[in-house]
């Protein structure tokens, strides 16, 4: 079955703001905007932590920039007194093992993939633009039954900078071969946000109740 045709529609209000902005092509952010996965996402870093006899509370956990890995050890010595022991590749390969095996856990965010199979019918190339690692990506899309309603997928192994710098929206616009101001992005974060205004992308922030793009 074509993957545009299933899952819940787009309400009326959703496709009418989408044809008034008429965008050329569209970037999705992955994590809490197209697919729900902080638990996901706390829970692979925790079992991790565990792997490394490395004790972090709870609370510490839920807060911790885990994206960010040069952050992430900052904070780790600074607040808990803790050194991480893995390289940041090896702390990467160790979390996406354990959230593979979580991701039949991922579960779609109903509004906006609503939104992404009502593009996709109407042959608007998508991507994904996610700071998060490629296979934990793909996976997440695949358990949410989003597969193949993507052209591209651009993770965090294929920028140097991770959002808020606009590394990843101007890669997924260079992919679809589409003008960074003749895309629309789709973010859940003040730092996504700010990483598609400054590739010079109009971005809709989904945690607003009603939905309108900001613009560079």
């Amino acid at each position: 079955m074509n993957p545009a045709a299933t899952g819940p529609l787009a309400s009326a209000p959703d496709r009418e703001l989408l044809a008034a902005l008429s965008p050329t092509a569209v970037i999705f952010d992955f994590d809490g905007t197209l697919v729900d996965t902080s638990t996901l996402n706390t829970d692979a870093a925790r079992a991790s932590f565990t792997d490394l006899d490395l004790p972090v509370p709870e609370p510490w956990l839920h807060n911790a920039p885990l994206a960010d890995l040069t952050a992430l050890r900052e904070l780790l010595h600074r607040d808990l007194g803790l050194r991480l022991p893995d390289t940041d590749s090896e702390f990467v390969a160790r979390t996406r093992a354990h959230w593979l095996t979580l991701a039949r856990r991922a579960r779609p965010v109903a509004r906006v993939c609503a939104a992404a199979r009502h593009l996709a019918s109407a042959a608007v190339p998508l991507a994904v633009a996610s700071a998060n690692d490629g296979q934990v990506v793909r996976a997440g899309l695949a358990a949410s039954g989003l597969d193949g309603l993507f052209r591209t997928v651009v993770a965090r192994e294929h920028v140097a900078r991770l959002k808020p710098a606009p590394d990843a929206y101007l890669l997924a616009a260079a992919r679809l071969a589409v003008p960074p101001d003749q895309c629309l992005a789709f973010e859940n974060t003040d730092e996504g946000i700010s990483a598609a205004l400054g590739a010079g992308i109009p971005v809709i922030d989904i945690r607003d109740r009603t939905w309108n793009a900001r613009r560079p």
